[in-house]
């Protein structure tokens, strides 16, 4: 049975100890039981919601404007994003057929201006010293030491 997605927030931590998303609902609530996916560049995972809660107290629902915390199966990441899976009402429609746009006659390709060839810049070179004789390095050492 085809299911629609709906998103319902984000996530703003991982707690990867415990295994727990901070999610924060800014659409829609969710509700134990509801099967939610969560989905980013690197995730996507998919499961039902078996445990909420809100400040460390467990609750079977939240909704918009909340901040929950749920534990998941696998890691997220922060700035995912959450939808939850609802079945769609109603008979399965195809979509529509979509007709091949038509093809645009060949233009003529425009002259492009030539640009000016670039100057490189002059490198600059450091100025060379002299190298520092092993005693007088040394002698700097023991000096910095004593203050």
């Amino acid at each position: 049975m085809p299911q629609e997605r709906k998103k319902v927030g984000e996530v703003f931590h991982f707690y990867g100890k415990i295994g727990v998303a901070a999610i924060r609902l800014t659409d829609d609530g969710i509700a134990i039981g509801d099967t939610v996916q969560i989905q980013g560049p690197a995730t996507n995972l998919e499961q039902t919601v078996e445990t909420l809660q809100i400040e460390h107290a467990d609750v079977s629902r939240a909704g918009p404007g909340q901040e929950v915390g749920m534990k998941v199966r696998d890691r997220v990441r922060e700035k995912d994003f959450v939808y939850k899976l609802v079945p769609m009402e109603g008979p399965v429609r195809e979509p529509p057929a979509k007709a091949a746009p038509p093809k645009k006659a060949a233009q003529p390709k425009k002259a492009r201006a030539k640009k000016a060839p670039r100057k490189k810049a002059p490198v600059r070179r450091k100025a060379s010293r002299a190298p520092r004789s092993k005693a007088r390095r040394a002698s700097r050492r023991s000096r910095s030491r004593s203050k």
